[in-house]
């Protein structure tokens, strides 16, 4: 077999189903619909198979319609599916890590998470400072300062605009938990 022709199998084997319009009514009706019946157009049209950037966009309205339907346990898993499709994203790390540690309350499963969105967003104030509100919530206050403190250098005003966060950071340095 020549170069070209496996070339060519792999990609027809590896390859995305082309967008077609039933998957782009569903996610038409996904942004029109509201409630249950705009989340199953949208799993619908997920289903059928869409586009990178519609898919981006309708996975987004997935997590927006979980949130308004207060399904939590769902919105953890649908931040699972968006790290194991790009687990490279710090974005997506820290949507895992934040639904875990604000939706579910389970700060230590988080960690892995806001730890990664650390590493992967080294300049990411936000994971930092998400990751320093879960292990304050461990009670693990000399981590949860040093984290606090890493945001700080790399925006010192963040906690100015974070009053909630100001306030970990003030009761984790007295080794206390907040609130």
């Amino acid at each position: 077999m020549s170069v070209l022709l496996i070339s060519l199998v792999f990609l027809a084997a590896t390859a995305r189903p082309v967008e077609g319009p039933a998957a782009r009514e569903q996610a038409r009706l996904c942004e029109d619909r509201p409630g249950e019946e705009g989340l199953a157009a949208c799993r619908r049209a997920i289903e059928l198979g869409l586009g990178p950037k519609r898919l981006e966009a309708v996975r987004e309205l997935v997590a927006r319609r979980l949130v308004s339907l207060t399904r939590w346990e769902e919105l953890v898993q649908h931040f699972r599916d968006g790290v194991a499709l790009h687990p490279e994203s710090a974005e997506a790390q820290l949507r895992l890590g934040s639904a875990l540690l604000f939706a579910v309350d389970r700060p230590e499963e988080a960690l892995g998470p806001l730890r990664e969105a650390a590493l992967l967003g080294a300049d990411d104030v936000e994971a930092q400072m998400l990751l320093g509100i879960a292990l304050n919530a461990l009670g693990r206050q000399q981590e949860a300062v040093a984290a606090l403190q890493d945001a700080e250098r790399v925006d010192p005003a963040v906690m100015d605009r974070r009053p909630a966060s100001r306030a970990v950071y003030e009761a984790a340095k007295k080794d206390e938990r907040w609130p």
